[in-house]
């Protein structure tokens, strides 16, 4: 089969390996469509988060093609998507129930040690229906399953966020996780939802979901933000309750800490490319929490029927498809804030 090969920084490679096999108790999927994802970008700009020779790509859907023995309740043919996260279920956080922190997962999860979606086909280890395999809700696109994994995302930084619905959360960034965020937050009714961004067309997939959008660039965040949430006394400047970074600037993550309430919540969804530098004294005084968040728990079910109930759809947020013989196209406008939203690799009309 064809594959995307990573072999360094701005270098993947289209090559012919080996097609996986259904060994006992896998499935093999022919892939309709890979998103790439922001820390596929991060490995293709910095050479960081994969090693050479691995074949990317963890947000997926596909056709079952190939059904290994001990696999039960599935079908060729089935369009599915799967988990790619593969906790080892033995360590003490998996114990907890906590499989985002699973202390074995990189090595052994699908694009983290494992083959990934990059590619015409890709194997699905540990295949269970409602575990690691999932179908699509009625009447959802085939293609639109590859926004399962970061909807999971999502998901999973704000519940644990402990989000209400009378809060007024800010979302820092709308890529696909950002823009993950802003789904879960108008799907669980949090009253407010302010998303910032300097890309116009991600701001607004943002509105057309319901968040209120700022542009950076041209508009002041603490106003925008007191004009919902009023303006926080001692000399603070706002109310919101919850702040979600998942853009990654450490300069504008500490300038968006004054929109903070007293005892209000940071919530750490994005990949840094410098060390995060923060005032702590003014962190201590103000009792502000920060939790960092990565993957997902028991979400992933619940995001794939996010696809049909949520309000975020396929046609808004998929701005570019690409064949597998483009993929260095995909990854360079997926690069580009400014010209995508989200970008799918489709191997299947590869030429």
């Amino acid at each position: 089969m064809k594959a995307a090969v990573f072999h360094g920084v701005e270098d993947i490679r289209i090559e012919t390996v080996e097609d996986p096999r259904a060994d006992a108790g896998s499935v093999v999927l022919e892939v309709i469509a890979c998103g790439v994802c922001g820390s596929d970008i991060k490995t293709f700009l910095t050479g960081k988060l994969a090693r050479t020779g691995q074949i990317l790509g963890h947000e997926f859907v596909g056709r079952i093609v190939e059904i290994g023995s001990g696999v039960t309740d599935v079908k060729i043919g089935e369009v599915v998507t799967a988990m790619p996260f593969s906790p080892c279920k033995q360590c003490p956080r998996c114990l907890e129930g906590k499989i985002s922190l699973c202390e074995n997962a990189f090595d052994q999860s699908i694009a983290n040690g494992l083959p990934g979606g990059l590619a015409q086909y890709v194997r699905i280890p540990g295949a269970e229906v409602g575990t690691t395999l999932f179908r699509l809700p009625q009447g959802v696109s085939p293609e639109f399953g590859a926004l399962s994994e970061p909807l999971a995302v999502g998901l999973h930084a704000v519940e644990i966020s402990g989000a209400k619905n009378t809060d007024i959360a800010v979302v820092l960034g709308l890529g696909t996780i950002g823009l993950a965020v802003v789904c879960a937050l108008v799907s669980q009714g949090v009253g407010i939802i302010v998303a910032v961004d300097p890309s116009s067309k991600r701001r607004d997939v943002a509105s057309r979901m319901g968040a209120m959008v700022v542009d950076p660039a041209n508009q002041d965040l603490v106003e925008v933000v007191q004009s919902f949430a009023g303006k926080g006394k001692y000399g603070y400047l706002s109310n919101a309750d919850l702040l979600f970074d998942c853009a990654g600037s450490v300069e504008l993550l500490n300038s968006s800490l004054k929109l903070l309430r007293l005892g209000g919540s940071v919530v750490l969804a994005a990949l840094y490319r410098e060390k995060l530098v923060i005032d702590g004294t003014m962190m201590v005084r103000r009792g502000v929490k920060m939790v960092g968040t990565f993957a997902y728990d028991d979400q992933f079910g619940r995001a794939v029927q996010m696809l049909q109930a949520g309000p975020l759809s396929v046609e808004n947020l998929v701005s570019h498809r690409f064949g597998l013989d483009q993929v260095m196209e995909a990854f360079r406008t997926q690069a580009d804030p400014q010209s995508s939203v989200k970008v799918f690799v489709k191997p299947e009309v590869m030429q």
